[in-house]
């Protein structure tokens, strides 16, 4: 297993597109944090050598359908594709993953990883196969929220949230994206990521790099929502304090 080809791999793949495009550059830097993110994360977790390069590559790999969903739709729109299918799709069901890696033992790992690191649920698979798909999608969180701290802006308005999406969150619940009906729905969307966290290690990498409490300090809270944000902000706290116990 080579993370080094992959790396050389992926950077004549991103030739291809134009890094001067901010959507373009901010999934290309994601890619490589997230990688990052996942070999810290393995050495935390006190996995071989070998397991820390899968991680790597996971990690670096994880988003290509993004690329492929800019190169059709010139769009990151979650309505018009599943990127993580894409990323599938491409790497194996069109054979590009021998292009990154010779190896195929493997694969499956891989692609059980790339596939479910955004969905809601996570289906039966192997102890390791489930092992991996729960470091890319922790890891995956940890630099989304600093992706939105520094490139985006949201304001919170206490009247723009619906009832079912704020439901989901009080039961600390991950929450459908089919439920989004504004951009304050959208502020809850992000902040339920905290309640799918899956190791103490990972919640260690959260408030280390302090990416959550970026993202909690950038949103512009309209001044008649201050009373429901103090409480987004307390349930959200909690869990942190809590990390992976629901006690």
């Amino acid at each position: 297993m080579d993370f080094e080809k992959c790396r050389q791999v992926f950077e004549k793949y991103m030739a291809d597109y134009n890094l001067k495009e901010e959507n373009i550059s901010l999934k290309y830097r994601h890619s490589y944090a997230v990688s990052e993110l996942m070999a810290e994360l393995a050495f935390r977790l006190n996995l071989s050598k070998k397991e820390i390069e899968i991680a790597k590559i996971i990690g670096l790999l994880h988003d290509i359908g993004r690329f492929e969903q800019w190169k059709k739709f010139s769009s990151f729109d979650d309505r018009n594709v599943d990127h993580a299918d894409q990323s599938c799709i491409y790497l194996f069901e069109e054979g590009h993953i021998r292009d990154f890696i010779e190896e195929e033992t493997y694969d499956l790992i891989i692609e059980k990883a790339i596939r479910y690191h955004n969905k809601l649920t996570i289906p039966d698979m192997s102890v390791k196969e489930l092992l991996f798909t729960k470091m890319i999608r922790d890891m995956d969180k940890v630099d989304i929220y600093k992706q939105c701290a520094t490139h985006f802006q949201y304001t919170f308005n206490a009247d723009e949230v619906s009832k079912e999406v704020l439901k989901c969150f009080k039961k600390e619940e991950l929450i459908p994206k089919a439920l989004k009906k504004s951009k304050s729905d959208d502020i809850l969307i992000m902040l339920a990521f905290i309640f799918d966290i899956n190791f103490e290690e990972s919640y260690d990498i959260l408030v280390e790099m302090d990416n959550f409490d970026l993202f909690l300090s950038m949103v512009d809270v309209d001044q008649n929502s201050e009373k429901l944000w103090k409480k987004i902000r307390e349930i959200c706290f909690d869990k942190v304090n809590r990390g992976v116990s629901n006690e």
